[in-house]
């Protein structure tokens, strides 16, 4: 069995509130509450499924915002994989999120007893181009890799987990979904070996069946007096 520790959509920042109901500076409490569990609870690894972070008046104040956190990643004992969301996206390019947060944290697929999990980057929009620092757009999003997910479905002896930040949950509103989200879940259902999807983005969170896989979008941190979760798989 593999434990692992999940949250989503903390968007830490130094602004007090945004959009009416981001508690955004609440946040870095509420990651440091979060880690603090997940070590009591011995979790195999650590899952922030995008929008770590938010937008900041200017680079410096960005950096530091995302460095605080960084240390409490580093200061955990259990590995954590950071997906990037289109807020991360926007306030920085790949190279330089890892870069501050540190290489150990970016998604790379892994077998962890008998158990594949895959982790998608769906940063992208439509038209293929990924999103840019000061360029992205929450609605417009969408994966490029289908020929490639199909390869490892279709060659995996393992069950499969699926981690993204966008949503492939058929049952919520379109806005939050990926453009190519049909043609994903088409892949995911062919063989059977795929068992969960887990996603945030959709903060008030949601979970279905769909074609025999199971849809978990977990509700954002920054909207709740705090969110976040363990999986046992």
């Amino acid at each position: 069995m593999i434990r692992l520790g999940i949250f989503t959509d903390p968007h830490y920042s130094s602004q007090q509130i945004t959009c009416g109901k981001r508690y955004n500076s609440l946040s870095f409490e509420k990651i440091r509450q979060a880690y603090r569990y997940f070590a009591a609870a011995d979790c195999d690894l650590i899952v922030c499924l995008g929008d770590l972070i938010d937008r900041e008046k200017d680079r410096e104040t960005q950096d530091l915002q995302l460095r605080r956190v960084a240390e409490i990643v580093r200061a955990c004992r259990i590995p954590s994989v950071c997906l990037m969301g289109n807020h991360d996206a926007f306030a920085f390019t790949r190279e330089a999120f890892y870069g501050i947060l540190g290489p150990a944290c970016e998604p790379a697929d892994r077998v962890l007893d008998g158990k594949r999990f895959l982790f998608l980057d769906a940063c992208c929009f439509k038209n293929g181009h990924r999103y840019a620092p000061g360029d992205s757009d929450w609605r417009d999003t969408y994966y490029p890799f289908e020929a490639q997910l199909q390869r490892i479905v279709s060659a995996s002896k393992e069950d499969i987990y699926v981690f993204l930040h966008q949503d492939l949950d058929p049952h919520i509103p379109e806005s939050h979904r990926l453009y190519n989200a049909d043609g994903v879940n088409a892949i995911l259902s062919a063989r059977g070996n795929v068992k969960a999807v887990y996603q945030g983005h959709y903060h008030p969170g949601a979970r279905c069946e769909y074609n025999g896989v199971r849809y978990v979008t977990f509700p954002a941190m920054c909207e709740n007096e705090n969110a976040f979760f363990i999986e046992e798989i």
